[in-house]
């Protein structure tokens, strides 16, 4: 199996629902997400569970958390880290960036993914996933679902066009973790 891509090490995954938190609630599919780009920008040097992510978000926070909260929770864990939340990107943006392997925190309505691609069933809620890159001709992407219990591998091969419907369920919201050299 590939661990790598151009250079950078592909993070194990991490499952939302293996961690429960002091107090009431649950890491959630941000926290995840953002625990994943973390690892992917930092090559591994800084690499935090969604557990770690949520208990650093402040004020406690029961429900899923936003990019502005995962950006602070990022920043408290290391100072340099952060989560940059562009506005207006569109297909044409994301394509380059995701071939260059930059990685992409994705938001969207979970049942806009096929359900051979889903780990849950019922699937009508916003979430939060990570994308590492594409494939040179862009029809593959490595999906990190917070929702895919396995955390044993190394994200997940699906087609590339399964992203789009889901990015314009909720207005092509996008975040990132800048990379930090190798």
């Amino acid at each position: 199996m590939i661990t790598t891509f151009r250079g950078r090490r592909l993070p194990l995954n991490d499952f939302e629902g293996d961690d429960a938190i002091a107090g009431p609630g649950w890491e959630t599919c941000m926290d995840t997400a953002a625990g994943r780009a973390a690892c992917w920008a930092t090559n591994g040097r800084v690499c935090v569970s969604g557990r770690t992510v949520r208990k650093a978000v402040g004020p406690h926070d029961l429900d899923g958390i936003s990019f502005e909260q995962a950006d602070r929770a990022l920043r408290t864990i290391n100072e340099h880290l952060s989560v940059v939340h562009p506005h207006g990107w569109t297909q044409a943006k994301i394509t380059p960036w995701l071939k260059a392997g930059k990685g992409l925190i994705v938001t969207g309505i979970y049942d806009t993914i096929p359900r051979a691609y889903r780990h849950q069933r019922s699937g009508g809620f916003a979430h939060a996933m990570f994308v590492t890159h594409f494939n040179r001709t862009g029809t593959a992407m490595r999906l990190y679902d917070p929702l895919n219990p396995d955390t044993n591998e190394r994200g997940r091969n699906v087609p590339a066009d399964i992203l789009w419907p889901f990015l314009r369920s909720r207005g092509f919201l996008v975040g990132y973790v800048p990379l930090h050299h190798l």
